[in-house]
């Protein structure tokens, strides 16, 4: 009687457990992390390119992408940008792929033309003070101690920022958007400019920015109606 009443009370301990198992919290697509940034996202090449969904110029940022919800095999770049940014106390579920982060904030950033784009901008004059760059951050949240969540990730600050505005201490953890694979492109920002040039046509930009110490230059047309 005895081992019959032991062996009940095992199955009832496995089947009371079971829904805290790692696989059936993998089947709901969420697991459970002390970090709220599920990945990070080291640049090595940038892009400027029409966002095929909102019509907009955005900045694409490619490189090395850091995952830290592994919870026995976390990278020790992981490691470093977690305590980086001090993100060890979240202790909640997140979703891969649905909270990462530009792993370093941008130094500094500019936009220059070819050709003359008004009177006060001739032909490879910085263009920082009429072109905007909209982007979120994840820091405020968590410097904040991860107060205020709220669902679809509206958690996030939104900034709205002059190229000459933005720096090191205002672009931390910059959300970037649709990471998909080791090497990935991803969406950190929007860009506008505050002006039309002169004369409407194609112009072609050069933009530069600089992260961690490291420059990326690229260059990209457009056209102004």
């Amino acid at each position: 009687m005895r081992r019959l009443l032991f062996l009940a009370f095992i199955a009832f301990t496995l089947c009371g457990c079971k829904e805290d198992s790692p696989s059936e919290i993998l089947e709901t697509g969420t697991k459970p992390s002390p970090h709220y940034i599920t990945e990070y996202l080291v640049a090595s090449k940038i892009d400027v390119e029409v966002n095929k969904d909102s019509g907009k110029l955005c900045l694409k940022v490619s490189g090395d992408e850091y995952t830290t919800w592994h919870k026995n095999n976390i990278s020790e770049e992981a490691l470093y940008f977690i305590e980086l940014y001090n993100d060890k106390s979240y202790h909640g579920s997140v979703h891969p792929g649905m909270t990462p982060a530009l792993a370093y904030p941008l130094d500094k950033i500019t936009i220059y033309c070819d050709k003359d784009f008004d009177a006060e901008h001739p032909a490879g004059e910085p263009l920082d003070k009429i072109a905007l760059l909209y982007f979120s951050s994840y820091y405020p949240f968590i410097e904040g101690g991860y107060k205020g969540i709220h669902p679809f990730n509206y958690d996030r600050i939104s900034y709205i920022m002059r190229f000459d505005d933005v720096n090191a201490d205002r672009s931390k953890l910059m959300c970037a958007h649709f990471l998909t694979s080791k090497i990935s492109p991803s969406y950190v920002a929007e860009i506008e400019f505050l002006s039309q040039p002169a004369e409407l046509g194609e112009y072609t930009f050069t933009l530069e920015m600089t992260t961690n110490g490291e420059t990326f230059t690229t260059e990209f047309t457009h056209t102004f109606e």
